[in-house]
């Protein structure tokens, strides 16, 4: 992707838009993700999108492409996101943001002002804003990035490819809710729960899946890209099977320190 300077606000292909960025985490389409804001520059792009159409695009942070100015540089991919619930309380913004429509970054246009260390004094936005206004009139605290909207992927999933991913999933929960939270919960109850909810592996189904199960970086920038349902579906499945892995890892090694406990 290119890097713009913040004085050079970029021509907009019709295809595309030019949002504020949030380099978070990976949200899928239909996701809902609850949010504090507390930094400035993240509190001058809410009021811009108030302002505006209400939209941002939030994206993982990409720690292999550099800084920006100081900011760890974005990924490539991302989703825009909706603002839904958004009030004050003290000097904290709180909302949560939904996930519409995913996108590619083509170019990011970089903050007015470099990554500076606050502690736990922040100043406003408009002291920070006197800082750059002078050089930089329409420049932002926040990256802002021309994206291309990317269209919902196509293809199929047969049925019994997507009950046995139900079932994978089903008891990748129950594993979760048993190493983590010492909680029993029954399998068939949670297959049954997800085979209602996604009875048919829709576009939306896979989305709901791969937030609740996709971790890895390179893993989440495919699902944010493909244009293929399978693609997603062997994302989630690789995924179910790593963490299940993982899971009886850190089960073994639970097990095994309360028999040295014992011992």
């Amino acid at each position: 992707m290119k890097q713009v300077k913040a004085s050079n606000v970029p021509v907009v292909p019709e295809d595309c838009l030019l949002i504020p960025l949030f380099p978070l985490g990976a949200l899928m389409p239909g996701e809902q993700m609850p949010l504090r804001i507390f930094e400035p520059r993240y509190k001058q792009m809410l009021d811009d999108c108030v302002l505006g159409n209400g939209m941002f695009g939030i994206l993982p942070e990409n720690p292999d492409s550099g800084r920006i100015r100081g900011w760890l540089s974005p990924s490539p991919y991302g989703c825009i996101a909706e603002i839904s619930n958004l009030h004050e309380i003290g000097s904290n913004l709180h909302l949560t943001a939904i996930g519409i429509n995913r996108f590619e970054v083509l170019e990011v246009l970089e903050p007015a002002l470099d990554a500076q260390d606050f502690g736990d004094a922040f100043p406003s936005v408009d002291e920070l804003i006197e800082d750059f206004i002078d050089e930089i009139p329409d420049g932002k605290l926040y990256l802002r990035g021309v994206v291309r909207p990317i269209p919902s992927p196509t293809g199929t999933i047969d049925g019994e490819r997507w009950n046995r991913l139900l079932v994978e999933w089903s008891q990748h929960i129950v594993s979760v809710a048993s190493t983590f939270g010492g909680i029993e919960l029954e399998e068939l109850d949670i297959l049954e729960q997800l085979s209602s909810t996604f009875g048919n592996p829709s576009p939306d189904a896979l989305f709901s899946a791969a937030s609740s199960v996709v971790q890895d970086l390179d893993l989440q920038m495919i699902v944010l890209s493909t244009d293929k349902l399978d693609e997603i579906a062997d994302v989630v499945e690789t995924s179910i099977r790593n963490a299940q892995a993982r899971l009886r890892f850190i089960g073994q090694m639970i097990e095994d320190s309360s028999i040295f406990e014992e011992e």
